[in-house]
């Protein structure tokens, strides 16, 4: 009889925004994941023109923000009862918890600038999202004769933060002024060349300074570079 496949559990990282600061993660949850696929999507605003000539060369305005979606289940049907416990089985607790995460984070407000918390989606060693959740769409499918709900889903959409600006990140060693950029899935040389330099034709200068580097058109999530100052 062939051994049953253990699929490894995602993670959901809720972290406080600070500016680039030591991360303070506020939740940190794993959960089953077995998805049908997952599937990100990179894009790039252009500008085209025209003139009697005929069109011109597309004019690069920088990347679009990236949108993924993860769907987070939840079960506690196993859960025994415990009469100190009033929240026993109810997987409610933990669907409040993330449609808090929609508002903005609390001491964001009280600084009167308002930032969602980030939100980090981390499953096995190559799939790495960081952003933001845009929106939490549940989906309670089992109660207990009281009305707890037991066991559901929660749909979330997490969409990626802007192009980092100009000086954050800024790492120790090597070149100085230099930045480190930590890649996500989705980032280019590209892509990160514009956000450092506000041009994206500047990728061979992140290339020439990170040697570890295979292939400039493949990066591997959560590997770090050093970007050279502008």
């Amino acid at each position: 009889m062939a051994a049953q496949k253990t699929w490894t559990p995602a993670k959901l990282q809720i972290i406080a925004p600070n500016n680039g600061g030591a991360e303070n993660v506020l939740w940190d949850f794993d959960f089953p994941y077995n998805p049908k696929d997952f599937s990100i999507t990179r894009a790039a605003k252009w500008n085209e023109k025209s003139n009697k000539k005929g069109t011109l060369p597309a004019e690069y305005n920088g990347p679009v923000a990236a949108t993924v979606t993860v769907e987070v289940f939840f079960d506690e049907t196993s859960q025994r009862k415990d009469e100190k416990d009033p929240l026993w089985g109810d997987i409610s607790r933990h669907i409040k918890k993330l449609l808090g995460y929609v508002n903005p984070e609390a001491d964001s407000k009280s600084k009167d600038k308002p930032s969602a918390p980030h939100c980090k989606f981390i499953w096995g060693k190559a799939i790495e999202f960081k952003g933001y959740i845009q929106q939490v769409a549940v989906k309670y499918t089992l109660f207990r004769a009281d009305g707890t709900p037991v066991r559901g889903s929660a749909t979330l959409t997490l969409k990626e933060f802007g192009a980092p600006e100009k000086g954050t990140n800024p790492t120790s060693g090597g070149v100085p002024g230099s930045m480190a950029h930590n890649v996500i899935a989705g980032d280019t040389l590209a892509s990160i060349a514009y956000g450092a330099y506000g041009s994206a034709t500047d990728w061979r200068r992140i290339a020439d300074a990170n040697p570890i580097i295979g292939d400039p058109l493949r990066l591997s999530p959560g590997m770090t570079l050093v970007v050279p100052p502008g």
